[in-house]
C-alpha cells in the first residue's frame, strides 16, 4: 500500500482510537485500585486525555475531508455528530462550573462553593430553603424521594431526584440533606454552551443514523427491529425500583434500548462462532453481521445518549467517566471500527470479521458483569 499524505491521516485517526481504547480501559482498573478522584485529577481531567481527543477529532476530519466524494451524505452527518459532540464536551471541559450549596430551613443563600477546591462563588440570586421532605415507599422505612422546597424571588419550585430547579443558566439538583432532616445541599451547575452543544451532537446523530439505518435494513427491518424494544419497555416501566435516582421514566428507556442493542450483539457472537466453525455459511453469516452491526450500534449509542441525558437530569453532568459508562463507550467504539470496512481492509476477510466479532464479545462481557463484579462505580447498582 502506498504511503502518501491520505494513508497518515487514515492511520493517525484509527491509531489514535485504537490506543484511546485500551487507554480508557487501563484507566478503569487504575480507578480500582487508586481511586475515582485520582483518575479524574491526574488522568481524565488532564491536557494529555484531551489532546488525545483533539489528535484523534482532527485527524478523522482530515481523512473524511480526503474521502469527501466518496462519502455518502448520511455517514458525513454521523461523523459531523460525534465530533460536534466532542466539542461540547471540551467546551464543558474548558468552561462549565459545578459546585454545592447548604441551606438550612428558613435560612437564605446567595452563594455556592465550587467542586475540588471549595472556593466561594457569589450567585446572581439568592435561594431559600422553606423545607426538606422525604417520602417513602409506602408500609416501609425505605425512601423514595428526596425534596427540598425553595424560594427564589415570589416563585417556590421544588427540586426532588431527577427533577432538577433552573434559574437563569443555573442548574440546581437534589445532592445531600442534613441527618435531622432540617437542611439540604444542593448541587450547582452551570454549563449552558457545552450542553446545548452536546445535544445537537446526540440528535444529529439520531437523525443521520435513522437515515443510514433506512439505507442499509430498510423501513421494515427498522421498525421489527422496534417491536422488542418496545416490549423491553414496557416491562421495564412497569417496575417499582426502590432506588430514588432509579425512580424516573428515563430508567425503561434506557435499558431497554441498551438490552437490545446486547442482543443484537449476542447474536452476532454467536453467528460468528457458526461462521468460523462452518467454511460454507461464513461468507453468507459474514453479510448478516454485517447487516446486524448497524442496529446494534445505533440502539447501543442511543441508549448511552439517553443514560448521559439521565445523568445530567440526576447528577448535574452528562458524562462522569464512572467504570460502566467508559466501558459501554468501549464497547461501541470495538464494534465502531467492523463497519469501516473501506478504510480497514481487515474487515472484507469473512474470516477475520467474524475472528474480530468473537473477540469483541469480551468487551461486553467486561461492561455487563465485569464492572459490577470487579469495578464497581455509580452504577453498581445495576
Amino acid at each position: 500500500m502506498k504511503f502518501n499524505r491520505k494513508n497518515i491521516a487514515k492511520y493517525l485517526a484509527f491509531g489514535t482510537l485504537i490506543h484511546l481504547l485500551f487507554f480508557l480501559a487501563a484507566t478503569t482498573v487504575i480507578e480500582k485500585f487508586s481511586g475515582s478522584d485520582y483518575v479524574h485529577e491526574h488522568i481524565y481531567g488532564s491536557w494529555g486525555f484531551v489532546a488525545l481527543w483533539a489528535i484523534l477529532g482532527i485527524s478523522s476530519v482530515i481523512y473524511i475531508i480526503q474521502r469527501f466524494s466518496r462519502i455518502p451524505v448520511c455517514v458525513l452527518l454521523l461523523h459531523l455528530s460525534f465530533f460536534i459532540i466532542l466539542t461540547g464536551a471540551l467546551i464543558t471541559f474548558l468552561t462549565a462550573e459545578r459546585g454545592y450549596v447548604h441551606i438550612r430551613q428558613g435560612e437564605i443563600a446567595n452563594f455556592y462553593y465550587t467542586e475540588g477546591n471549595a472556593e466561594k462563588q457569589s450567585l446572581p440570586f439568592s435561594i431559600k430553603l422553606l423545607l426538606f421532605d422525604i417520602e417513602y415507599h409506602p408500609d416501609t422505612s425505605q425512601p423514595a424521594d428526596y425534596i427540598s422546597f425553595v424560594q427564589v424571588g415570589e416563585e417556590v419550585h421544588r427540586i426532588s431526584m431527577n427533577k432538577i430547579f433552573k434559574q437563569q443558566s443555573y442548574r440546581f439538583y437534589q445532592m445531600d440533606y442534613d441527618a435531622d432532616e432540617m437542611g439540604t445541599v444542593l448541587l450547582v451547575s452551570r454549563d449552558p454552551y457545552g450542553i446545548f452543544t452536546t445535544y445537537a451532537g446526540y440528535l444529529l446523530f439520531a437523525v443521520s443514523m435513522i437515515i443510514l439505518l433506512f439505507k442499509r435494513i430498510g423501513w421494515k427491518g427498522l421498525l421489527y427491529a422496534l417491536l422488542p424494544v418496545a416490549g423491553l419497555w414496557y416491562y421495564i416501566s412497569q417496575l417499582n425500583p426502590m432506588t430514588p435516582v432509579l425512580r424516573s421514566p428515563m430508567l425503561a428507556a434506557h435499558v431497554s434500548v441498551i438490552m437490545f442493542a446486547y442482543l443484537l450483539l449476542l447474536i452476532i457472537f454467536v453467528l460468528s462462532i457458526i461462521g468460523l466453525s462452518f467454511k460454507r455459511l461464513r461468507r453468507k453469516l459474514y453479510r448478516w453481521n454485517s447487516l446486524l452491526l448497524y442496529p446494534a450500534l445505533f440502539f447501543l449509542a442511543v441508549g448511552i445518549f439517553i443514560g448521559a441525558v439521565w445523568a445530567n437530569i440526576s447528577w448535574g453532568r452528562y458524562w462522569g467517566w464512572d467504570a460502566k459508562e467508559t466501558w459501554a463507550l468501549i464497547t461501541l467504539l470495538v464494534y465502531a471500527l467492523p463497519i469501516h470496512k473501506q478504510s480497514l481492509p481487515l474487515f472484507r476477510n469473512p474470516k477475520k470479521f467474524h475472528l474480530y466479532c468473537l473477540i469483541a464479545f469480551c468487551s461486553i462481557l467486561m461492561t455487563f458483569f465485569g464492572v459490577s463484579y470487579f469495578l464497581g462505580g455509580i452504577h453498581s447498582y445495576l
